[in-house]
């Protein structure tokens, strides 16, 4: 007969089963701040921002550059950003900067925004009106205005236009300083100081080829024609 087998007994001792070997757990996930100590930042731009500026909205100024949130983080792509940003003429500096996020990296931009015009004010002018130097300033795209940006060389401009006006108007010795004054937090008072100098008149008139009138005749025809003063271009050459 096969061998039977034989049942434990009551009090013997069952023997037990080995539990399975349980499986290691999955070491946690590094946080933002030790993969930015370790330098595994994810490549990414987490998130564009923009400080100093105060008259331009960020979504603006967001519109004005290619990267966008969630775009690979690329330093060339950016710096064609940076230069974008620059060749608006809105900002007198920019700085770049970026910073370790949560999922990648935030670039942000520091700007100084482009002083603002309020006030423009002349002083000393006799010879030509404020009006008429509005006029004069439209007609010569000057492009210098209230709440339009600083821009010196729209200045300089100004002072040339001013000068030959008022050699139009026999000032040809005229003397014109602009003065800019600081008007916090970030706007500007320009004052345009004229002095203009003793008028100059034409001392003697030569006619000369003249067969059939006779000088007296045509400075009669002459006596209203104007300018009176010497054009301010030929003065100088």
């Amino acid at each position: 007969k096969p061998a039977e087998t034989k049942k434990p007994g009551p009090f013997e001792t069952v023997p037990q089963v080995k539990p399975e070997a349980e499986a290691p757990k999955a070491a946690p996930a590094a946080k933002p701040e030790a993969a930015a100590a370790t330098g595994t930042v994810p490549d990414v731009v987490e998130y564009i921002e923009f400080r100093g500026a105060r008259r331009v909205p960020q979504d603006t100024l967001r519109a004005l550059i290619f990267t966008k949130k969630g775009d690979r983080y690329d330093p060339e792509a950016l710096h064609r950003d940076f230069m974008a940003l620059w060749n608006t003429g809105r900002f007198d500096d920019i700085t770049m900067e970026r910073e370790a996020g949560k999922a990648g990296w935030i670039v942000r931009f520091l700007v100084t925004e482009r002083r603002v015009i309020r006030t423009i004010k002349y002083e000393g002018n006799k010879s030509i009106t404020v009006s008429e130097i509005l006029d004069r300033f439209k007609e010569r795209k000057v492009g210098l205005s209230v709440e339009s940006q600083y821009d010196p060389n729209k200045v300089q401009r100004a002072v040339v236009v001013l000068k030959e006006y008022l050699a139009e108007r026999g000032r040809q010795y005229a003397d014109v300083t602009p003065q800019v004054r600081q008007i916090p937090p970030s706007s500007l008072e320009i004052t345009f100081r004229m002095n203009e100098g003793p008028k100059v008149k034409v001392g003697r008139l030569d006619i000369e080829g003249n067969t059939v009138f006779s000088d007296r005749v045509v400075r009669r025809a002459m006596k209203n024609l104007k300018p009176f003063g010497i054009p301010y271009s030929i003065l100088f050459e």
